[in-house]
């Protein structure tokens, strides 16, 4: 960033410009363009004083030091590659005075690591479906057995459940989960509802997982989300080479008490995933957009085949739903995430993944490499036939993640494996 100001840009400073400048200073790595990689365990420092403050702040007793003050200690509890990763992620929330991210090894780590930190044995977390599957497994499963929360899943879409969900259990919440649009089903949440209603009945938090649309489409803190969360491993990353997570918080104590809890509980993170993904957010915008524009036309391929029975896609919403005017309010753009169901049903939904040719078949998404898979039999396996249908989808469900590949090729492969069936 040259001389600049490489911690704060200006306001007027669009995403794309701030997604390629902030966080690194050339002049504190000899002049360098791009930022080396510190592989490193541990760091040097001139004194015992400052080496104390440094571990004042990384535990959170102690407030920031200013910019020109901070210095490593351990990686575990901070590394140079973490450092200017979340500077450069944190700037690109949009809605939020000053929000601060952390950097985890997964976003499973990163949604664990946060609930760890805001709620307490016999508090109550209310989430909303459809989640991620592993995030699914994690709320119905291992919170409640391990620490001991009361898990009430809610269908987040019936403004009328949540609400009585806290009324119900008021004081007690402490946080309230929800993923939009949904994986798989691509339902739209109404964050400014929900947090409306998060916090009049309780003195609890609402956590977005914003993976699917990214900080380029989507921006929960103008709706009044208290924390955004991100598998890093999808969009952000954008090449299906590393694993990682975000939670991005508008509130700097609790973003303190997060990080303190991740340091305290082990999960590190990779200085060569947070360079990677420093490089990877460079192109974000360019990414998310050149998907979205192949996923319209794969999306409209499908909409007119004659053996797919349903497409779910943000743009063909019936403008006339609730969902069509969240998704106008929230959202800049549609995404690149497809759900279709052929006609048929299992047999013939694996008929076309076992024929695609440039559809890679696997979980993920948000790549440069279109994928496609069976989220009632692969990612969501482990939820409940029921909550998957009162979900809306089946077993003949197929999910895309379109990538930027050519889009009439995308298309043609659809075409091919749709003829097998």
């Amino acid at each position: 960033m040259g001389k600049g100001n490489w911690k704060e840009p200006p306001k007027h400073w669009k995403p794309r410009t701030r997604a390629a400048h902030i966080g690194y200073d050339p002049f504190l790595s000899m002049g360098a363009v791009r930022p080396p990689i510190f592989s490193v365990s541990t760091f040097s420092t001139e004194s015992a004083l400052k080496l104390e403050r440094m571990f004042r702040r990384a535990f959170g007793f102690e407030e920031p030091l200013a910019p020109e003050d901070e210095w490593p200690i351990y990686t575990r509890v901070s590394n140079p590659n973490f450092i200017m990763l979340c500077d450069r992620l944190q700037c690109l929330e949009l809605g939020a005075e000053n929000p601060q991210a952390i950097y985890f090894p997964s976003g499973l780590s990163a949604i664990f690591t946060a609930v760890m930190t805001v709620c307490n044995p016999g508090d109550t977390l209310i989430f909303g479906y459809p989640v991620y599957g592993g995030t699914d497994h994690m709320f119905r499963h291992v919170l409640p057995q391990k620490l001991d929360l009361n898990i009430v899943p809610v269908d987040a879409t019936d403004l009328n459940e949540v609400e009585a969900a806290l009324k119900k259990y008021g004081k007690k919440t402490s946080m309230v989960f929800i993923e939009t649009p949904a994986n798989p089903s691509l339902a739209m949440v109404d964050i400014q509802a929900i947090a409306d209603l998060t916090h009049a009945h309780s003195d609890g938090i609402l956590g977005v997982d914003n993976t699917f649309m990214s900080p380029v489409l989507q921006h929960p803190f103008q709706h009044g989300a208290d924390m955004v969360i991100y598998s890093g491993t999808k969009s952000l990353g954008g090449h299906s080479d590393l694993i990682a997570g975000f939670v991005v918080d508008r509130d700097a104590d609790r973003a303190r008490k997060i990080q303190s809890m991740r340091i305290g509980t082990g999960p590190t993170p990779s200085a060569f995933d947070a360079w990677l993904l420093y490089r990877s957010l460079d192109t974000l915008e360019v990414r998310v957009l050149g998907a979205q524009e192949n996923a319209k036309k794969v999306a409209n391929f499908l909409k007119q085949h004659p053996k797919v029975e349903r497409i779910i896609y943000p743009d063909f919403y019936d403008e006339n739903s609730t969902e069509y005017k969240i998704y106008k309010k929230q959202c800049e753009g549609p995404g690149s995430m497809i759900t279709f169901d052929p006609r048929g049903g299992k047999e013939e939904a694996y008929k076309i993944l076992d024929n695609l040719k440039i559809f890679g078949l696997a979980v993920s998404l948000g790549g440069v490499e279109s994928l496609a898979e069976s989220p009632w039999f692969h990612t969501h396996l482990d939820v409940s036939d029921e909550d998957k249908e009162k979900s809306n989808f089946f077993p003949q469900t197929v999910r895309l993640s379109v990538g930027l590949e050519d889009a009439d090729d995308l298309c043609e492969d659809l075409d091919q494996a749709l003829s097998k069936i």
